[in-house]
């Protein structure tokens, strides 16, 4: 899987036979076969049902999970999401019916939960490639700066084998000593189970007392990532399993994956530009390690932003930057080596509308030589409905360009220098 235009052509020519479609559409009725299964009364050869197989494979549309000796087949409706995304959304739905309704046959229905389980088979199965690295994704799926913004909650963890997962959103708080790490191997594989459904949870997720008390008897279920590196991407996989069978969590987190899992590919791959807050991209001609160096040591941070700073900008660490009669602090949640930092405010005295908002610095090669490199900045939750949103944009690109000048070595321009003061006054 590289450029988009080769999944969208691989997607199409896989459902352009009659064949193939018709294997979907059984694994849409019953997921998780094998090749044998698949073979029965289709009227066709196993070694042509393989080669279909392979086919569907290979264009991201089934994804296979083996359990001993045998190879199960899952439906995988990744690349029709994608493709629904978009083309969908800008156009006419009424002119795309057919896509429409195919995203929503192999997207909202899969798995089928009307149909025993048989041995070790994993009911539920997502696969998705994204253009980013081991590292940074087992990040997105265990650190609060990440699963915040795409999950709209936290897991708290030491992501250890037995420890326990505190799942937050918002006032909601989820604590039981059955929510688990199972399985921890970073960056490759993790492994944990499900959330208690309790009545917070209900209440926050706005489910009925009836549902909830349902889905609060069914076995607590267990979800599986395997990170695999293929090139630039990483092929993901999530296995949600440990259903009994007409399980209703099942039909749940069903639907329910493909939407986290496409909003943390959007997150790692295009920085989550989704309109929740000042987003600037600009470029600097400095390798990253200047450009990161300028966001990690006191003095970087003093030389572009502003000048009475203290702290420690290392991750887990905290910033407080002073001026006037007022400061701004910034916990650094997340540090990753010439590529990602991001704060979360904690304290604002000027603009209280900062608090609880995340900052991120995102930085990329501009074209693979190393010598310029892509700044993507996003102040996420500050959004035009704030008091400050207009003030603090035309600040940001400011300061940006600054950040850019101070990396080239040209010097930047700091709150309370000639240059900011002759910026200030424009603005006002």
């Amino acid at each position: 899987m590289v450029a988009y235009s080769e999944v969208v052509d691989a997607a199409f020519k896989a459902l352009a036979d009659a064949h193939r479609r018709e294997l979907l559409d059984r694994l849409n009725r019953r997921n998780g076969q094998t090749l044998q299964e698949l073979c029965v009364d289709l009227g066709m050869s196993r070694q042509a049902v393989s080669k279909h197989l392979g086919i569907l494979e290979a264009a991201n549309l089934v994804a296979t999970v083996r359990r001993g000796r045998e190879k199960l087949h899952y439906l995988n409706a990744a690349p029709i999401r994608e493709i629904a995304d978009r083309w969908i959304r800008p156009f006419d739905r009424g002119r795309v019916d057919a896509l429409a309704d195919l995203k929503h046959a192999l997207e909202d229905t899969m798995p089928g939960s009307n149909f025993p389980v048989s041995g070790d088979r994993p009911e539920f199965v997502y696969v998705s490639y994204i253009r980013t690295t081991p590292e940074r994704l087992w990040a997105a799926l265990t650190e609060p700066a990440f699963t915040r913004r795409y999950w709209d909650m936290t897991l708290d963890s030491a992501w250890t084998p037995g420890a326990p997962i505190t799942w937050c959103r918002g006032e909601m708080v989820l604590a039981d000593p059955e929510q688990v790490v199972l399985d921890a191997d970073p960056p490759r594989r993790l492994s944990y189970t499900w959330h208690t459904f309790t009545r917070e949870w209900a209440l926050a997720m706005n489910v009925d007392e009836d549902l909830r008390a349902r889905i609060a008897a069914e076995p607590r279920s267990r979800v599986t990532f395997t990170l695999e590196p293929e090139g630039d991407v990483v092929k993901l996989t999530v296995i949600h399993d440990g259903f009994e069978p007409g399980s209703t969590v099942l039909e749940m987190v069903s639907g329910g994956w493909p939407r986290v899992v496409g909003a943390l590919k959007t997150l790692l791959e295009a920085g989550g530009d989704d309109g929740d807050g000042i987003a600037v991209e600009t470029v600097a001609d400095a390798p990253r390690a200047a450009v990161f160096a300028a966001l990690t040591t006191l003095d970087g941070l003093g030389g572009w932003w502003i000048a009475d700073v203290s702290g420690d900008p290392s991750e887990g660490g905290e910033v407080t930057f002073r001026f006037d009669d007022d400061h701004v602090t910034m916990a650094v949640e997340h540090v990753e080596p010439a590529s990602l930092v991001v704060w979360r405010c904690t304290e604002s005295t000027k603009f209280s509308e900062w608090i609880g908002t995340g900052v991120w610095f995102d930085l990329r090669d501009r074209d693979g030589s190393g010598s310029a490199t892509v700044i993507r900045f996003r102040h996420v939750g500050l959004v035009p409905s704030c008091d400050c949103y207009e003030l603090c944009a035309s600040g940001w690109d400011h300061f940006m360009r600054s950040l850019v000048s101070f990396a080239e070595g040209t010097g930047g321009y700091p709150r309370g220098s000639a240059e900011w003061e002759a910026a200030r006054s424009a603005r006002l």
